[in-house]
């Protein structure tokens, strides 16, 4: 496990000076992995997770950041999303990818899928933005971004091939 410190930056979840992943999930997240649902924060480098798009994968890496109190996030409701998606309230960064495979994808997108950021999901009443209490989140390092299943949901990993300057 790596733990990093944000940096100033207010899109997505710094992890390496002026990188970021923009991948990140707050502490008690459940994730299919092989073992069945684990809490993020006990997956380990080399622990394998259950994909949609890639099968089993291992993880690579789990950085550890701490999120800073006031930080734009997301709230996604238990069942907004569908039956059991998510399977309890959610609290994502703004730009954290959601995959959509749904009626939503196909209305608004014209596709059978679309990974979209969270904030892009907000509608104001459900489906909202909030501010952060502060806390840890964690973000999943894989070989690439892959959609992983997290608390009912598929949201997109973080991935060694996405970091960008």
């Amino acid at each position: 496990m790596t733990v990093m410190s944000p940096g100033p930056s207010s899109v997505g979840i710094p992890v390496m000076g002026k990188l970021s992943l923009r991948h990140a999930l707050p502490s008690g997240s459940r994730v299919l992995s092989a073992r069945g649902e684990v809490l993020i924060e006990t997956l380990t480098p080399d622990d394998r997770v259950i994909t949609r798009d890639r099968g089993m994968m291992p993880v690579r890496d789990v950085l550890r950041l701490t999120m800073p109190r006031g930080a734009p996030m997301v709230l996604i409701p238990a069942g907004a999303m569908g039956r059991g998606r998510p399977e309890r309230d959610v609290t994502l960064p703004p730009d954290q990818p959601v995959v959509l495979r749904d009626w939503r994808a196909r209305t608004i997108f014209n596709a059978r899928e679309a990974r979209v950021a969270a904030a892009r999901l907000t509608d104001g009443s459900v489906i909202r933005p909030v501010t952060s209490s502060g806390g840890t989140v964690w973000c999943i390092l894989l070989d690439r971004p892959s959609a992983v299943y997290v608390d009912g949901l598929e949201l997109v990993s973080g991935a060694l091939d996405a970091m960008s300057p």
